[in-house]
């Protein structure tokens, strides 16, 4: 337990990895030498940014359709992958979005939606690459939280919902499988510019995409004896 965790031909699932953040932390585990396994519900997205990123990476990535917040998708994609790359040692968590209302004022379908995105997504990914990762004896999942699981926002009650869960999801998850050498951890960013396009200005008030997947990189590449939870990060 006391080594540097080493990625190269290690496996990562990028939920949400087609387009943005996960886009960008895709990339950056890519460059470490790990496979990579990216999802999306969009397929347009999902396979273009395979095709794109092949032309660097090779074999090395794989991508497929999946809701995460569908038990058969999510069971289907894991299969594929492990089908594909042979094991899972790495999930980052990354799925996720919110409505802009007061609590009082969200449709429940909005609050349905939102919690079965961050909240039952994430339980449905760990519930399906967990059994590999104990098997291997090892492995990381990263769950893209926020600043928004450990305070409230106006206007953002379900998202501060679904992101206080994701949090205490990955507490108790931690305290399961200690034991078999899996690490859980939670990022908490503030505000991201996470759409910018290429030819946009970088606001050096917002956190970029780049700042958050080196942080995922960064936590991986600890020495394991290490438990690095809760990471808050904001714009300086």
């Amino acid at each position: 337990m006391n080594q540097t965790y080493s990625l190269t031909n290690k496996v990562a699932i990028v939920t949400g990895g087609g387009k943005g953040l996960g886009r960008t932390i895709t990339e950056y585990l890519l460059a470490e030498g790990m496979s990579v396994a990216i999802c999306g519900r969009t397929e347009k997205t999902i396979t273009g940014t395979v095709d794109d990123l092949s032309e660097r990476f090779g074999n090395r990535l794989f991508g497929a359709v999946c809701d995460v917040s569908d038990a058969s998708e999510t069971a289907n994609f894991v299969q594929q992958v492990i089908r594909q790359f042979g094991s899972v040692h790495v999930l980052i968590n990354n799925s996720g979005f919110g409505k802009e209302t007061r609590v009082w004022e969200t449709p429940e379908a909005d609050w349905d939606e939102v919690m079965n995105t961050n909240v039952k997504g994430t339980f449905l990914m760990c519930k399906e690459t967990v059994p590999a990762m104990i098997e291997n004896r090892e492995g990381y999942i990263i769950n893209i939280a926020s600043q928004a699981a450990l305070n409230g926002y106006a206007k953002a009650g379900v998202y501060c919902a679904s992101k206080f869960a994701m949090v205490g999801l990955g507490k108790a998850l931690q305290e399961e499988v200690r034991e078999y050498g899996i690490h859980v951890h939670s990022l908490n960013p503030a505000l991201i510019q996470s759409s910018r396009q290429p030819d946009e200005a970088i606001d050096d008030g917002l956190i970029q995409n780049e700042d958050i997947a080196g942080m995922v990189v960064y936590l991986l590449q600890q020495p394991r004896r290490l438990k690095i939870d809760n990471i808050g990060l904001w714009g300086f």
